[in-house]
């Protein structure tokens, strides 16, 4: 019974986050917001088809634009086990 609770939310083929542009466009009709869901629909269906979460694919593309190494950061405020 509980052994499925920490899967992510589906629906089809789909993830959950990508799911929300098109219920934003559905809630408020326009062209705009219909090419604004698509876009979001098809950028969140990429990352999830790659197995990434937004929050992990937040973070490979910092870590992309910015480096791994991290420069002169104080000692209070250098993650120590990670």
């Amino acid at each position: 019974m509980w052994r499925a609770t920490g899967l992510p939310v589906r629906i089809l083929f789909l993830d959950g986050s990508a799911c929300l542009p098109m219920l934003i466009s559905i809630s408020y009709w326009s062209w705009t917001t219909l090419i604004i869901g698509v876009v979001g629909t098809l950028f969140f269906g990429t990352i999830s088809f790659f197995g990434l979460t937004p929050i992990t694919a937040w973070g490979c593309m910092r870590r992309f634009l910015c480096g791994r190494l991290r420069t002169a950061r104080p000692t209070w405020k250098r993650r120590r086990y990670g």
